[in-house]
């Protein structure tokens, strides 16, 4: 018990989220001293001179990502209801409860490490997808600078390079989804001794509260309870211990992104496999049924390419303190970005492949080779990421 009380207090002084549908993105916490507990009154008053340099900050996607060591705290869980004296104090009840969140407190350092988790399974599928895809960018390209390269080992190379590109992208995007509900949903297994269900409904309540306060709930306090957050939440658990599905959380950006991104490869996925020789006949010697075609091989990755480009705003949207405000000093920020100039070449490339002019061909196979390319950058400053974490003890 003892132990339990010389844990750090803390208290809710801040949120913000792009949009009001979404949980809060960032929170910001300010210590909370024993001095604070005396009114509701002296909080507020000295929570409005408190240096902020002190304060504690929460991220969704450093969480996710797991760039901060969960530490255990306590979060000050106080409701206030305006009293009906003259005076209209308020009046504060709530208590304390322990949480272990990965909080980026003053002294937090990120140093390079190598630790092998979700995380870095997901910027390894991404990296290793877009080097195939850059491999297919060049063989699909340079026969068209190059006509004396227009071969059937340059065209076999491609679908095949397509193909294999086309299924690590959709492993990861998978992969991306798991990653969510990773992050989420071990904490309330006890991999974060009461993570999801602290902070959690800590979330959930600002979500429903937007003009916010200086103060946290705990979960009897909430006034609407999600079946997604607690104890209740059903996942599917593999032999090595990760969350392979579970219920949807709309309200999670990251969430919603990874779905998108999900969706977006799974469509796009389509046109590699029909991209294969012999998939549609008369294909490869543009001899093949244009409507089957355009229908089956083109529109998938216009589709599939819409998708990531909706994924990627989202991710970057995220971390921005406005939704029309770009975070260039956030690092999450400039993957979103890359990735979606990548998604912007891959549709590219299925829209221009509706026309069979020759300018048309060129750009949509050079569309294929920028677009991996971006996405090659992107992969490898998400790789960046993901070595550059808090070490452990």
């Amino acid at each position: 018990m003892s132990d339990l009380t010389r844990l750090p207090t803390l208290t809710v002084q801040s949120h913000r989220t792009p949009f009001s549908f979404f949980t809060p993105t960032h929170l910001s916490f300010a210590p909370r001293s024993h001095s604070h507990s005396q009114s509701p009154s002296s909080t507020s008053s000295s929570s409005s001179t408190k240096d902020t340099s002190q304060n504690v900050t929460w991220q969704s996607r450093k969480a996710r990502k797991g760039r901060y060591l969960p530490k255990t705290t306590h979060v000050h869980s106080a409701a206030h209801a305006q009293g009906a004296g003259a005076g209209g104090e308020e009046k504060a009840q709530g208590g304390k409860r322990e949480v272990a969140a990965r909080l980026k407190h003053p002294g937090s350092r990120l140093k390079p490490g190598f630790t092998v988790d979700i995380s870095f399974w997901v910027a390894v599928s991404f990296t290793f997808g877009s080097m195939v895809w850059v491999v297919n960018g060049f063989v699909v390209w340079f026969p068209i600078l190059r006509p004396s390269l227009d071969t059937t080992a340059f065209t076999n190379t491609s679908s095949a390079t397509a193909f294999i590109g086309g299924t690590v992208f959709l492993v990861g995007s998978y992969l991306m989804v798991v990653e969510a509900l990773d992050r989420y949903v071990f904490s309330t297994l006890g991999r974060e001794s009461q993570f999801g269900t602290a902070l959690g409904e800590l979330l959930h309540y600002h979500r429903n509260h937007p003009s916010g306060s200086s103060t946290s709930v705990n979960k009897e306090q909430s006034p609407e309870r999600d079946d997604s957050i607690g104890h209740e939440v059903k996942v599917v658990l593999g032999a090595s211990g990760w969350v392979w599905w579970g219920k949807p959380l709309w309200h999670d950006m990251g969430y919603l992104a990874a779905v998108v991104q999900l969706f977006a490869a799974t469509i796009f996925w389509i046109s590699t496999l029909t991209g294969l020789p012999g998939v549609i006949k008369g294909f490869s010697t543009g001899d093949g049924s244009k409507a089957i075609i355009d229908v089956f091989f083109w529109t998938p990755q216009v589709i599939g390419g819409s998708g990531f480009i909706v994924s990627s705003l989202i991710l970057m949207v995220e971390v921005q303190k406005k939704w029309y405000i770009p975070a260039l000093s956030d690092i999450g920020w400039h993957i979103g970005f890359w990735n979606l100039v990548g998604a912007i070449g891959f549709t590219l490339c299925g829209a221009l492949g509706y026309s069979s002019s020759s300018g048309a061909v060129y750009e949509s196979a050079l569309s294929t080779w920028w677009g991996s390319w971006a996405f090659l950058i992107g992969s490898g400053i998400q790789c960046a990421e993901t070595v550059w974490r808090e070490p452990g003890k």
